[in-house]
């Protein structure tokens, strides 16, 4: 679990600790994800089950997620601002 860290008035970021996690890792669990995404667990599992996100499974049990897919496929439902207002 990623939490953020004071000791002595000095706050460890969490940003900085998710995208270590995602630089380190070629393939991530779906807590791993979440935490990388700034998501609930449960978000995770509804793109799965929406199939927004692509998913590696290795086994029955056992499910993985690359971020560059993961984010590529989330790209497309990006809201894009159609006209600004002058």
């Amino acid at each position: 679990m990623v939490r953020s860290i004071e000791a002595g008035g000095a706050s460890q970021n969490t940003s900085a600790v998710n995208d270590n996690i995602a630089a380190n890792r070629l393939l991530l669990s779906k807590r791993e994800l979440a935490a990388v995404l700034n998501v609930s667990e449960r978000t995770i599992e509804n793109w799965i089950s929406e199939k927004r996100i692509p998913q590696l499974k290795l086994s029955s049990r056992l499910t993985r997620f690359s971020l560059a897919k993961v984010q590529a496929a989330l790209s497309r439902y990006e809201v894009k601002e159609v006209g600004v207002r002058r």
